[in-house]
């Protein structure tokens, strides 16, 4: 016999959904600036000498993509954390792939 979650269960997943909601929301907001003003930086840097700033702008983007990789992979755990057992191992694979790929990458580019 299946039982019922208790009430402050519930509100519990409510609170710990609604904190992670908005924590996507920040990220998110914050990575869009974030990629409009390495945009700007990088035609301005582009203009004067594009070779002298590039291990800086190898740096910003490292960030802008790690932070951009974090509302990605959170947005898909948490989409596949209601899913059926075999897309939850298929999407966590991804995520895990995905991070290896981006810091193996910017490791190589920057190295």
């Amino acid at each position: 016999m299946a039982q019922k979650k208790s009430t402050g269960k519930k509100i519990e997943d409510r609170s710990v959904r609604s904190n992670m909601n908005a924590f996507i929301g920040i990220c998110s907001c914050v990575v869009l600036i974030l990629a409009i003003v390495l945009f700007v930086i990088n035609l301005i840097l582009e203009l004067v000498d594009g070779a002298a700033y590039g291990k800086v702008m190898g740096a910003l983007n490292l960030i802008k993509d790690i932070a951009l990789g974090l509302v990605v992979t959170l947005s898909a755990y948490y989409f596949a954390r209601s899913k059926k057992t075999e897309f939850k191992v298929v999407i966590y694979v991804c995520i895990g792939i995905y991070w290896v790929m981006m810091i193996l990458g910017h490791a190589i580019s920057l190295g």
